[in-house]
C-alpha cells in the first residue's frame, strides 16, 4: 500500500514543481502590476496566500502513507490574475479610500455678502478665534446626527467651541431612508442638548433613492412633527431648489424653508423661503479641512435673525415624547430589521396610520359637511329668489285682473246707460207722435207700467189707431 502511494506522489510532485516553474513567472509579472496599483490591499493579501499555497505542498513533501486519508492532496491551481494589487510589503488590509476632490473656485468670504455658515466634520479642525474675527457670520449650523445610529464626530467639539466664542448656533440631522423616522428622531433628541440651541433644528433632506415621493413626504412628517412636539416650534426643511419642487411641494409649504441653489440666482419654488445656500465653496483661512471651503447662506429679502432663532424656556415637549427618549442611553444601533421584530414601532406606526386615517376621514367628513351646507344655502336662496319672482308675478297679475274688471264694469254701465238712454228716446218719440188725450195717455202710461214691454207697444199701437178713427169721423161729421 506504501509503495502504491508513493508511485502515485511522484506524479504529483512533477505537476507542483511545473506548475511552481509556472508560478513564479507570472509571480514576476505581478510583482510589477503590484508595484502599479495600491488600492485594493485586501486582494493583495488573498493572492500572496495563494501563491504560498503550491510552495508549500512541495517544501513538505510529506509520503502519502502519512497523509490524511479523507483530504487527498489536490494538484495546484493556477494562479489568478488580480484586478487590483499592493506591493507585498504592506500587511494590513484596509478598504480603499476614495481619491480626495481638487480644489475649485473659491469665494472670499471677505467681500462676499452673507449671513451664517454650515459645518461638519468635513471642514475639520477650526480655528474659532480666527473665524470669530469675520463680521458676516451671524450663525452657525452643525450636523449632528444621520439615520438612526450615526453622530459626527466633530459635533460635541463644535458646538462647544461656537458658543464659547459668542455664535449662535443649531444643529441639523441628515435623513435617510435606511430607518424609520422616530428611531432617527431618537438618536437626535439623544445627542442634541435642547438647551444648548439658538436656531431652530433643521431637517436635511437630499436622499429619495428607493423611495416614492409619498413616502419622502410621510417620512419628512413624522420627523417634523415629532420635532415639533419636543421642541414646541416648527422644524426647519433644508433642501435644493429642484429636489423641493419635485419631491415636496405644498405638503411643507408651511414650515421655514432653507433652499439650496448654487446660482447668482436667488430660489424660485413659488413658496417663502428663509435662508439660501448660494454656494458651498466659501474660503476661510480658519478651516483646515476640505481646502478651507464652507458653506455659505444669506436670508431672504425681509427676513433676520428672528425668524430662525429658538427659544428653549418656552418649549413644553409632550410627556409622551419626553418618556420616549432617554438622554443617558448611547445612540442605539437600530434598523429597519430590527425595528420590525419590536412591538412598540410596530404599534406606533400603527398608531400613526390609525392618526392619519383618522385625520383624513374628519378632513373629508369636514369637507363633506362643508359642501352639504353650502348646497343648501343655495338651494335655499333658490327658493327665495322663486319665490319671490312668483309674488312679483302674482301681483302683476292681480293687477292685471283688476285692469280688466274695472274695464269690464265700466264697458257695463256704458252699455247701460245707452241703453236706458236709448229706451228713453223711444218712450219721448212715442209721446210726441201721439195725440191721445191726456187721460188716455194717463191711463195707458198708468197701464204701461203695469204691463210689459210688448203689450206698453200694442196699447200704443191701439190708442193711435183709436185716435186716427176718431179724427176721422170727426172729420166726416165737419
Amino acid at each position: 500500500m506504501a509503495q502504491q502511494a508513493n508511485d502515485i506522489k511522484k506524479p504529483t510532485r512533477t505537476r507542483v514543481q511545473e506548475k511552481d516553474k509556472k508560478t513564479d513567472d507570472k509571480k514576476k509579472t505581478e510583482d510589477k502590476k503590484k508595484a502599479e496599483n495600491k488600492d485594493n490591499k485586501k486582494d493583495s493579501k488573498n493572492t500572496s496566500k495563494k501563491d504560498e499555497k503550491p510552495a508549500t505542498q512541495q517544501v513538505t513533501n510529506k509520503p502519502a502513507a502519512q497523509q490524511t486519508p479523507s483530504k487527498p492532496a489536490e494538484p495546484a491551481k493556477p494562479v489568478e490574475k488580480p484586478a487590483q494589487t499592493q506591493p507585498a510589503n504592506d500587511t494590513t488590509a484596509k478598504p480603499a479610500e476614495p481619491p480626495k476632490p481638487k480644489p475649485r473656485n473659491k469665494v472670499n468670504t471677505d467681500v462676499t455678502q452673507f449671513d451664517g455658515i454650515d459645518i461638519s466634520k468635513h471642514q475639520g479642525t477650526i480655528n474659532w478665534e480666527e473665524l470669530k474675527r469675520n463680521p458676516s457670520i451671524k450663525y452657525v449650523y452643525i450636523k449632528a446626527t444621520e439615520g438612526s445610529d450615526y453622530v459626527d464626530p466633530k459635533y460635541r467639539e463644535n458646538i462647544r467651541n461656537a458658543r464659547r466664542h459668542g455664535f449662535k448656533v443649531g444643529s441639523y440631522h441628515f435623513l435617510t431612508n435606511k430607518s424609520s423616522a422616530k428611531a432617527q428622531f431618537q438618536n437626535f433628541v439623544r445627542n442634541v442638548n435642547r438647551d444648548e440651541q439658538d436656531l431652530l433644528p433643521i431637517i436635511d433632506v437630499e436622499v429619495c433613492r428607493q423611495w416614492s415621493s409619498q413616502q419622502l413626504r410621510d417620512s419628512i412628517k413624522v420627523f417634523a412633527d415629532l420635532l415639533e412636539e419636543y421642541y414646541g416650534c416648527k422644524p426647519m426643511i433644508y433642501t435644493s431648489e429642484k429636489f423641493f419642487s419635485k419631491h415636496l411641494g405644498r405638503a411643507f409649504a408651511d414650515y421655514p424653508l432653507f433652499i439650496a441653489k448654487y446660482s447668482n440666482s436667488q430660489p424660485n419654488i413659488g413658496y417663502k423661503w428663509i435662508l439660501w445656500q448660494f454656494t458651498d465653496c466659501g474660503y476661510f483661512k480658519a478651516v483646515k479641512g476640505n481646502f478651507g471651503e464652507v458653506d455659505l447662506s444669506r436670508f431672504n429679502k425681509g427676513c433676520t435673525m428672528r425668524d430662525i432663532l429658538y427659544n428653549p424656556t418656552k418649549a413644553k415637549p409632550k410627556s409622551s415624547v419626553r418618556d420616549a427618549v432617554d438622554h443617558k442611553e448611547k445612540p442605539s444601533q437600530i434598523n429597519m430589521k430590527e425595528e420590525k421584530t419590536k412591538p412598540a414601532p410596530a404599534d406606533s406606526k400603527k398608531q400613526q396610520e390609525e392618526a392619519k386615517k383618522k385625520a383624513e376621514r374628519e378632513k373629508k367628513a369636514k369637507d363633506r359637511n362643508k359642501k352639504i351646507a353650502e348646497d343648501e344655502a343655495k338651494k335655499k336662496a333658490e327658493a327665495e329668489k322663486k319665490e319671490r319672482e312668483k309674488a312679483e308675478r302674482l301681483k302683476k297679475e292681480k293687477a292685471r285682473q283688476q285692469a280688466r274688471e274695472d274695464a269690464a264694469k265700466k264697458e257695463a254701465d256704458a252699455k247701460a246707460k245707452r241703453k236706458a238712454e236709448a229706451q228713453k228716446a223711444r218712450q219721448q218719440k212715442a209721446q210726441s207722435s201721439s195725440n191721445k188725450p191726456k187721460k188716455t195717455a194717463s191711463f195707458s202710461q198708468n197701464n204701461n207700467s203695469k204691463l210689459s214691454q210688448s203689450q206698453r207697444n200694442d196699447s200704443i199701437r191701439n190708442a193711435q189707431q183709436q185716435g186716427r178713427k176718431t179724427n176721422k169721423s170727426s172729420a166726416d161729421n165737419d
